[in-house]
């Protein structure tokens, strides 16, 4: 059985909410790098506007090592007077025995908004948990493929709502209307990671970014 535990938290952002600072995810990534071992067994550290999101797969308690990497980030953030959203904290996690072949896609949304994704999230028993800015969601197999998952995020209404799906690269909060909405892909193999790839990267959501961008 592995846990796949998302947790995140607005550190300090640049130009207010607007964007993470990159030394503030490397002070993150940093720890978690020195715990990786017996607990805690993969992670990936990403983000979203001014949130700072770690993504960690493990079999035990790892909350002392998150509370450590992000208070080392935040330390970061407070020397170089970046702005503190006062947004609170969120976390999901999903446990689960790994399938022969586990693929699984992890959704970050600039808002905060506990609404945002109704309506969106698979109903498969023990395949998605979500909270106000994450979402995980096991896919294929007994699942909806990747592909159908992210087709949701083309859909005319999904766009109307505001919900613009973008690349990492693109993801900085720059709309009061717009929220935008990252897809990272991952596949897990013996409690390892191999990804992330950045599924909205791609030309054939040009559609719904437009939709989206005029409301």
């Amino acid at each position: 059985m592995y846990t796949v535990t998302v947790y995140s938290k607005p550190l300090g952002g640049i130009a207010g909410c607007t964007r993470v600072f990159p030394d503030v995810l490397q002070a993150v990534d940093k720890v978690f790098r020195k715990a990786k071992g017996d607990i805690l067994h993969d992670f990936v550290v990403t983000h979203i506007g001014d949130r700072v999101v770690s993504l960690i797969v493990s079999d035990g308690d790892v909350e002392e090592v998150i509370k450590e990497a992000y208070a080392v980030g935040e330390e970061i953030a407070e020397k170089r007077k970046l702005f503190k959203n006062p947004a609170a904290e969120t976390s999901v996690s999903l446990t689960f025995e790994e399938r022969e072949s586990e693929a699984f896609v992890l959704f970050l949304a600039g808002s905060s908004d506990n609404e945002l994704w109704n309506g969106l999230i698979p109903k498969g028993e023990n395949q998605a948990a979500a909270s106000a800015s994450v979402m995980i969601c096991r896919t294929e197999g007994e699942f909806c493929t990747t592909a159908e998952l992210l087709e949701t995020f083309a859909d005319e209404k999904t766009s109307l709502r505001g919900i613009s799906p973008v690349s990492l690269c693109d993801s900085s909060i720059v709309r009061t209307k717009v929220t935008p909405v990252v897809a990272l892909g991952f596949s897990l193999g013996n409690g390892m990671l191999t990804g992330p790839l950045d599924l909205f990267d791609t030309p054939l959501f040009d559609a719904p970014r437009f939709r989206a961008s005029q409301q």
